[in-house]
């Protein structure tokens, strides 16, 4: 028995290379997207901009709203095509009311069309520093400095957006999106992680950190935050086997063989070819042979005993559950397909002799 138990051990240390895993990401937004560009960029939030600058009285002046004209011309040029008479009337607006928003946010989006990178930057920097009290536009422009490498900036554009709404999410996701494609792990999940203590009750935050723990393999914190993302969805097997998996991983195997038997018994079909092997080494290694070995077989019949893996679990399985004929037929069916395995000849030497 401790010949075999010793291949058993030896074989899964193996296999257990195989199951695998993961992802996230951020996406990216056009320029079309910027909060005031098109119809709201003429039409420039006045009212919140009244509240937030000591000017709020001047963007209601003659001079304004001349530049607000001028501005919608610029904008219907624009929209038919005629980018050059369109920079020429932004320059009037500009020339009327220098500090008109909507002019720095439609020639972000000329220069931006033109292939103009140094003057799409400096409009977003204006916009950026016409717009100090406006999180949605930081938060815009933060993404679109992200989109064009000037990652630090866009980074400062976040945190001001999280400085100006803390509990906003949003912010705090986008933010950790564009550290962990800079590869600073840590302080997107740092970013994350204040997110939750400001908002406690969050779904999102939570599959958030549990993919970036996952990603960088910190099992058993990944587990920690996917329980959480079950307790919020308990009936979405999606999130319970990511739970199983970093369950798995962490060495928490009956806890991560329970959350494999729930997605099974809540939906048969929820599994992978990989989730079953690690739902059955999972069975394996809390001693649950019977378990183990009617999941292997499940994942035999379903493949067509096509998977040379697969029919060396069964076979090891039901030697060590002392069905030796049982693991005589599984192994020499298996040696009609692959007769010159290796693996295969060294099960067949541990079924005992009758």
């Amino acid at each position: 028995m401790v010949r075999r138990e010793g291949f058993f051990v030896q074989y899964f240390r193996l296999l257990s290379c195989a199951a695998s895993i993961l992802c996230c990401g951020c996406q990216s937004m056009p320029l079309s997207n910027l909060p005031g560009v098109s119809q709201q960029a003429v039409d420039t939030k006045s009212a919140e901009q009244g509240k937030d600058r000591p000017d709020g009285a001047q963007r209601n002046s003659p001079y304004n709203m001349q530049a607000k004209e001028i501005v919608q011309q610029a904008l219907d040029h624009y929209s038919n095509g005629d980018l050059s008479e369109a920079k020429i009337l932004l320059a009037s607006a500009r020339k009327i009311d220098p500090g008109h928003i909507g002019t720095f946010e439609i020639e972000a989006q000329l220069s931006y069309d033109m292939g103009d990178q140094k003057n799409y930057l400096q409009s977003l920097r204006a916009i950026r520093a016409a717009s100090p009290h406006d999180s949605e536009k930081q938060s815009a422009i933060g993404t679109l400095f992200f989109q064009a490498g000037q990652t630090q900036e866009g980074i400062s554009c976040l945190l001001r957006a999280i400085e100006l709404k803390p509990y906003d999410e949003d912010y705090a996701l986008k933010l950790a999106a564009f550290y962990e494609q800079t590869g600073r792990s840590d302080e997107a999940n740092q970013v994350l992680l204040r997110a939750l203590h400001t908002t406690p009750g969050s779904r999102r935050l939570p599959i958030a950190l549990g993919r970036i723990c996952e990603a960088n393999e910190q099992w058993s914190q990944a587990s920690i935050y996917y329980a959480m993302v079950v307790n919020h969805f308990p009936k979405n097997h999606v999130w319970r086997k990511c739970h199983a998996r970093c369950l798995y991983y962490s060495g928490n195997y009956k806890a991560a063989f329970e959350q494999f038997a729930i997605c099974r018994k809540n939906d048969p079909e929820s599994l992978s070819l990989s989730e079953m092997i690690t739902f059955g080494d999972a069975a394996l290694r809390i001693g649950d042979l019977e378990q183990a070995q009617h999941l292997f077989d499940d994942v035999s019949a379903a493949h067509q005993h096509q998977l040379i893996h697969v029919e060396i679990l069964r076979g090891l399985c039901a030697i060590n559950r002392g069905q030796n004929i049982s693991a005589k037929t599984i192994i020499n069916t298996a040696r009609t397909k692959w007769p010159d395995d290796p693996t295969l000849l060294q099960v067949a030497a541990l079924i005992p002799s009758e």
